[in-house]
């Protein structure tokens, strides 16, 4: 198999299975330009387009190799993709989620830095947005004693619980990948209500009651225990995205190692016990999407 060796610029040669944009025709061939890769996941590599929208290239999906269904585990399985599965069956415009534009199969395969992509390799089309933390500029900057910290972690924390509660609502999935990096604004915005969802790689179907075993959990934004309701792994992670912008991602990566979590919720406690009796209820694994957003809009509305 002769693979193109990737450069800054390269025309790639693809075919659009799926679109909601008049820039991509279903079942017809599209050259795009790639002009240079601007980030990278566990699942896909990310590349602008000379029309700025992004494409998302999928490492380990291909058309003879996907698995377009859900396994029973928490994470997918190498060669599942529950991103795809979303994008295929779902509409997706509103504001709390990225809007699709197509979806479709590179026909040439080629080299990136360190991966070898093949051809029939899946890949999505999407608006360029700019991720939350270069907006704010407050990667790693602990807010617990800046002024309005504590009023804008909660409201961040709001705005994540309302993406939640609406794909929930909507398409009955759970989103188990609430990490900030996970959130962008698609415009040039710093309304916190313009924040949307752009990774959907690790979702679950809404099943009443599902539990996990989670024990040895190395992803800081998962609990680490037994019959894990599915329900409250949202919360959770939206209380670990919290103390993150409160004291800094390094600082709560390894409170997670050390687990001294409870440790740090009673230092918080000396701080603010209002806000932590919001952390305390997230981080329990006992309190769903709904209530936990209910509880946090009525600590915003007696500030």
């Amino acid at each position: 198999m002769i693979y193109i060796i990737m450069s800054k610029n390269i025309y790639l040669k693809t075919i659009i299975l799926k679109s909601n944009h008049i820039d991509y025709i279903e079942k017809k061939n599209k050259k795009l330009l790639l002009l240079n890769k601007i980030g990278e996941g566990t699942y896909g590599l990310v590349y602008l387009l000379d029309n700025n929208h992004v494409i998302k290239i999928f490492k380990n999906s291909s058309y003879e190799n996907t698995i377009l269904e859900e396994s029973n585990y928490l994470m997918p399985l190498k060669n599942e993709n529950r991103e795809l599965v979303f994008y295929f069956t779902n509409k997706t415009h509103n504001n709390y989620i990225i809007n699709l534009y197509a979806i479709g199969l590179i026909k040439e395969p080629f080299l990136d830095d360190k991966y070898k992509i093949d051809i029939h390799s899946y890949f999505i089309i999407l608006p360029y947005c700019i991720p939350f933390y270069e907006k704010y500029e407050i990667w790693n900057k602990p807010l617990i004693k800046h002024k309005n910290g504590i009023d804008f972690v909660v409201n961040v924390m709001k705005r994540l619980l309302e993406i939640s509660y609406f794909i929930e609502k909507k398409y009955e999935i759970f989103n188990l990948d609430f990490k900030l990096n996970n959130f962008m604004f698609s415009k040039d915005s710093y309304d916190l209500n313009d924040l949307i969802m752009i990774d959907f790689s690790i979702i679950k179907k809404k099943i009443p009651f599902a539990k996990y075993n989670n024990k040895n959990n190395k992803y800081y934004i998962w609990p680490n225990d037994t019959n894990i309701l599915l329900e409250t792994i949202p919360s959770y992670s939206i209380s670990i995205n919290g103390l993150e912008l409160l004291y800094g991602y390094e600082f709560i990566l390894e409170h997670f190692k050390k687990n001294k979590i409870n440790k740090l919720l009673l230092e918080l406690k000396n701080i603010n016990n209002s806000l932590y009796n919001i952390f305390d209820k997230g981080l329990v694994i006992k309190i769903n999407t709904e209530n936990f957003l209910n509880q946090i809009t009525k600590f915003l509305e007696e500030l």
